[in-house]
């Protein structure tokens, strides 16, 4: 049993990280411009936010549960802010850093710690500003049968595990194949897509404000 509950935790955290979104599109420009850790560390962020998520609802942890549920619109207006900051970082930020890049020749890979650390939390800040992880983990739960955390406290920690393993491993995939890739992008190439990843990023950020705001049906009804 207690094997099958892993590989569907598995499961559902490799195609709960399958869909395009803004942290697919950060994972793929941030190994592009910067190496393939930043790329990893950025999928990481994400795939530690929903494994938060993934606890919340496994273990019942009904008080924060309600408090994501009944903020959701908060979360998402903080998750759009969050957005454009990275779209207007990735113009200005990232350009200018492989402007340096290029007249540094044998300092090309270098690491920087605090970048990868940015990189971390911003993905991790995206995730735990998604309250649709948890409405999608919840109906994992129910599908499984796995309630509170009193009646089983190992079969929840095992799916949340899974879930956490199987969304990593998509974003390692990412970042390996994106890191494959690099040495054939030049430097006019990255910033083009730094430009594009920015326009991305700017209109998932634009979405999430206004379903914050509750505008995406009123605009709906004016085109419609």
């Amino acid at each position: 049993m207690t094997d099958y509950i892993l590989i569907q935790g598995i499961i559902f955290g490799f195609f709960l990280a399958l869909p395009v979104g803004p942290v697919g599109v950060l994972c793929v420009q941030r190994t592009l411009a910067e190496g393939r850790l930043h790329g990893l560390l950025s999928g990481l962020g994400a795939a530690f936010g929903d494994a938060l998520f993934g606890a919340i609802a496994a273990f019942g942890i009904s008080a924060v549960k309600d408090w994501l549920e009944a903020h959701q619109d908060d979360l998402r207006i903080v998750g759009g802010v969050v957005l454009l900051f990275l779209a207007i970082r990735t113009v200005f930020g990232k350009s200018s850093h492989i402007s340096k890049r290029q007249t540094r020749g044998e300092n090309e890979n270098r690491v920087v710690t605090h970048s990868l650390v940015k990189d971390f939390f911003s993905t991790f800040m995206l995730a735990v500003t998604n309250p649709i992880t948890l409405i999608a983990f919840a109906g994992l739960l129910a599908t499984l049968g796995i309630t509170e955390a009193g009646a089983s406290v190992g079969n929840a920690s095992i799916l949340v595990l899974g879930v956490f393993a199987g969304s990593a491993a998509w974003w390692l995939a990412i970042s390996t194949t994106a890191g494959i890739l690099r040495p054939f992008v030049d430097g006019s190439y990255q910033i083009w897509m730094n430009r594009v990843s920015a326009i991305i990023l700017f209109g998932f950020g634009v979405y999430a404000l206004l379903s914050g705001f509750g505008l995406t049906q009123t605009i709906y009804d004016v085109f419609r």
